[in-house]
């Protein structure tokens, strides 16, 4: 039987009693005070300091009051655990407008999933009985209606691939390898869920597209809607299950389906497919040089910067970290081994962008702030539907950032990263274009092919 919000509290309450309030969680590089960077830079909303220790909580920022910060939302947790606070729409709107970005756990030193909390402590919240916001309420009931959260229908989830002549990989019998291609890229951004399925097939991918397919469930397990997540989960676990490798371009759906259901089934289920995003596989054939890029007059010397997407990049490199701790049987582990591996992690897509910098003459210009400490884009943890208005204000500090190294093209792996960061570019008149890496690459005429890739280069 799958775990209820409480439960899954309870199981973090050793984490949750971790914290000491030092409020480390609410800066980026707490640990280098006097780290170098770009200096003072003046953006879309004010003069903003990128220099040293920068406040790095979105919602800290946007509120102010101690209770929106971490370390608030610890102590916050620590009450409910203890009876000395209960549920309530007051404390409900505390604890949703929180991107659960992952920053404040990546700088805590003791090591606490504050993620994992946050979403454990809004899942018991609604278990008990405490409404949802309106705006969630309308997405819980479309995806319950129609299995997306945008209101689509389901025989329109891949006309996008139909219109772009890539239909036959719909239901493609036969196939060992699907392309998870989720809500917003089936939906809304489109374009990258045309580039990655072009890409595929000039790669010579015998994928499939499962028409079945529906919401990863990402959403409701940020906003603790967890039983509509956990239905969804289902029907993907079942649609999905004679497959051998399952890959994704959304940050989102592959860090849902890859780290949240294990922890939301039931014990000792096991996810029953191999799962990569889409950029792992490119680089892994930049590495063994199967394939390489064409230099490109048009985007000669043009400038671009790379945005982590906080699922596919903090989420993924601190569930790293918590697994060693896991494995640990005295806590006494090497950090220089886990830095190591996030330090790996991270490299992933840098390794496609150093190569475009390389063959098509880009010019690749990092932000102040990367990689574990890497300024969310505004999107996630419900959010977006919840709190536009702070989501997309959020967005564009993020694109300040890119304006403040020159970026001509502001570059992510994710279509919900994608889609806020040009809103905010649009809005704030950041003058960029935004782009999926991938896109870049299909849009441009990029991709060469110097050794077909085989079955097994596919299959990881």
């Amino acid at each position: 039987m799958a775990k209820t919000g409480m439960e899954r509290l309870k199981e973090l309450e050793k984490e949750i009693y971790k914290c000491i309030h030092c409020k480390a969680c609410r800066f980026a590089y707490s640990g280098e005070p006097s780290r170098e960077g770009i200096g003072e830079f003046t953006g879309k909303q004010g003069t903003i300091l990128y220099e040293g220790m920068i406040d790095s909580c979105p919602a800290g920022i946007e509120y102010g009051w101690e209770a929106f910060w971490n370390a608030g939302k610890m102590w916050i947790a620590r009450s409910i655990l203890s009876g000395d606070l209960e549920f309530s729409e007051d404390v409900r709107d505390v604890i949703l407008p929180c991107i659960t970005c992952g920053q404040c756990s990546a700088q805590c030193e003791n090591k606490i999933p504050t993620v994992d909390i946050i979403e454990s402590l809004r899942a018991a919240l609604i278990e008990s009985g405490v409404p949802m916001i309106e705006k969630h309420e309308l997405v819980d009931r479309l995806v319950k209606e129609l299995n997306n959260p945008y209101g689509g229908k389901a025989e329109e989830r891949f006309k996008w691939a139909k219109d772009a002549g890539l239909g036959k990989f719909v239901n493609n019998k036969g196939a060992k390898v699907g392309y998870y291609v989720g809500c917003t890229a089936s939906y809304r951004q489109i374009e990258v869920a045309i580039a990655t399925a072009k890409l595929f097939e000039k790669l010579g991918i015998n994928f499939t597209l499962i028409e079945e397919e529906v919401c990863c469930g990402s959403p409701f397990f940020r906003i603790g809607a967890v039983e509509t997540a956990q239905e969804l989960m289902r029907k993907n676990l079942e649609n999905f299950k004679d497959l051998e490798m399952v890959y994704f371009s959304c940050a989102g759906c592959y860090r849902t389906i890859t780290i949240d259901y294990p922890k939301w089934m039931a014990e000792g289920e096991k996810l029953p497919f191999k799962t990569l995003h889409a950029f792992e596989l490119i680089t892994t054939l930049i590495q063994k040089e199967k394939i390489k890029f064409k230099a490109n007059k048009e985007l000669k010397g043009k400038v671009i910067t790379y945005h982590d997407p906080c699922h596919t990049g903090r989420h993924f490199a601190i569930d790293m970290e918590q697994e060693m701790i896991r494995e640990s049987k005295n806590l006494m582990f090497d950090m220089r081994k886990v830095n190591k591996m996030i330090d790996e992690w991270f490299d992933k897509p840098r390794v496609i962008l150093k190569k475009l910098e390389e063959d098509v003459g880009l010019k690749f210009n990092e932000m102040y702030r990367i990689k574990m400490n890497s300024m969310c884009c505004g999107a996630g943890g419900g959010v977006r539907a919840g709190y536009p208005d702070f989501s997309i204000r959020t967005a564009s500090l993020r694109c300040d950032e890119a304006n403040a190294v020159g970026a001509d093209f502001l570059l992510t792996e994710c279509p919900f990263c994608w889609r806020n960061l040009d809103d905010a570019n649009n809005l704030y008149n950041h003058g960029m274009q935004v782009k999926g890496v991938l896109q870049l690459i299909i849009e441009y005429n990029l991709l060469d092919i110097v050794e077909k890739p085989t079955e097994a280069d596919f299959l990881g």
